[in-house]
């Protein structure tokens, strides 16, 4: 069971910043003409019942288990995100470093989000590249940066069983690294293609690193058809009371979307959110063509670590911000604190607690702190952080960020605003047929340069 608590959103609690108790019945009309819309179909929630391609990703799982030393998943946005938030959420924390027998004989995982040259040449002196998988996923199969990735990884697995150490993630149909998998013969599973990569977590860009690496992805999948069913109905819904409570508080000034996991494994998460709820909410149009500039902008905080980095922002500064907290009911591990120096009141008070009792408390103060400053704040809490939460908490999310964009009119699937700035990095990097954005780039760069 996941729970969404409001309470601290509410005027009686954060006095003029907050909602009126009855804002769910004072705005059925507005949830009635969401829901309307979001029922005549949603892709994310389609694959949780047709996934024909998770008994192939679980036979694929059970003959390499053992053979690999290393996974390499090679993606970015939405096609390394959601892998990552998996893998960070339900393994070890120090997965890599634990021996291969604590490990289970699972591979150890390195997740390239990013083509810092220096990032992939410390992870490629760092490998033994023979008894490595690598696992390249991008939707289009057209995304440079991955490509790139996969070109570096080809040279020098050239001497190697290529089909064996390369797995392609990809549009069943189009794009080029669907045609390098139908001439090469490398193993392939297919992003269904009416998906955004920013939805895609619970397909096989989710599951197959997941599988791989000893998620039980049958309960995640169970976990996100029992939320999709919650979410059928109007009432009680917790994706709409999400959406709602923020879009309502977004339109009274709060753009500044802060969700806050109080559990470390669950930073993932926090990041996998930032970019859903951003890449879906932010856009200049309405779905009438007219120039909304909409969007709230979202924050990643981790408890306790950022109460000591950010909170001092979130009590004194504007009143711009909704806090949401992300908690379990309780900790997969409980650390005892022991009783040393009782002649030393700082420290003694400490003795004969748990870790578990300290980030409890840390997490209550902090809402309470920001609740008597009038701060909106609100929680998730999960019954434990297993798998069949983790696909609950992702759809809810994925409902939820639907909902948001459907009240505020615009298009939460589309993302327009990124694809100028791909352009720019093709022309600059030689690719054909683009000599408009060639001349663009040109006048960018002999623009007046002032520097100090």
């Amino acid at each position: 069971m996941i729970l969404f608590d409001y309470s601290n959103l509410l005027e009686e609690n954060v006095k003029e910043h907050g909602l009126p108790k009855n804002f769910i019945e004072r705005h059925q009309g507005l949830i009635k003409e969401a829901h309307h819309i979001l029922s005549k179909g949603l892709p994310f929630i389609d694959i949780l019942y047709k996934n024909d391609y998770l008994s192939s990703i679980k036979k694929f799982s059970r003959e390499n288990r053992g053979r690999w030393e290393n996974l390499v998943v090679f993606g970015i946005g939405g096609s390394c995100l959601g892998p990552l938030a998996l893998h960070l959420a339900l393994n070890h924390p120090f997965h890599n470093i634990i021996s291969k027998e604590k490990r289970d004989g699972l591979p150890r995982a390195f997740f390239l989000d990013n083509i810092d040259p220096e990032l992939i040449f410390g992870l490629l002196e760092s490998i033994e590249i023979k008894n490595t998988l690598f696992l390249v996923i991008s939707k289009s199969g057209k995304t440079s940066e991955t490509l790139a990735q996969f070109l570096i990884a080809l040279e020098r697995l050239k001497d190697l069983d290529l089909k064996r150490q390369v797995v392609i993630i990809t549009d069943p149909e189009r794009g080029p690294l669907r045609r390098i998998c139908n001439e090469e013969g490398y193993t392939s599973f297919p992003i269904p293609p009416a998906l955004g990569g920013r939805y895609s977590v619970l397909s096989p860009v989710g599951l197959v690193s997941s599988a791989l690496l000893g998620i039980d992805i049958d309960a995640l999948i169970l976990g996100a058809r029992d939320m999709a069913e919650r979410c059928k109905d109007i009432k009680d819904n917790p994706a709409y009371v999400f959406a709602l409570s923020h879009y309502l508080l977004y339109k009274e000034g709060k753009n500044i979307h802060i969700l806050m996991p109080y559990i470390n494994a669950l930073g993932g998460i926090a990041d996998w959110f930032c970019q859903l709820w951003a890449e879906s909410l932010g856009k200049r149009y309405n779905i009438n063509k007219e120039e909304v500039f909409c969007g709230p902008t979202p924050i990643k905080a981790i408890g306790v670590k950022d109460q000591h980095s950010q909170l001092q922002l979130y009590m004194e500064g504007p009143y711009d911000k909704v806090i949401t907290f992300l908690t379990a009911k309780d900790y997969r591990s409980c650390v005892n604190i022991p009783t040393f120096y009782p002649d030393i009141t700082d420290i003694s008070f400490l003795g004969n607690h748990t870790l578990n009792e300290l980030i409890k408390a840390e997490q209550i103060a902090t809402e309470a702190a920001l609740t008597s400053e009038r701060r909106p704040n609100a929680k998730f809490v999960l019954d434990r952080v297993d798998p069949f939460n983790l696909g609950g908490l992702f759809v809810l999310f994925e409902i939820a960020t639907a909902t948001f964009g459907t009240l505020c009119k615009i298009n939460p699937f589309d993302q327009p605003g990124v694809e100028l700035g791909k352009l720019y990095t093709h022309a600059l990097m030689g690719k054909p047929n683009l000599d408009k954005e060639k001349e663009e780039i040109e006048k960018f760069l002999k623009r007046p340069i002032y520097q100090v």
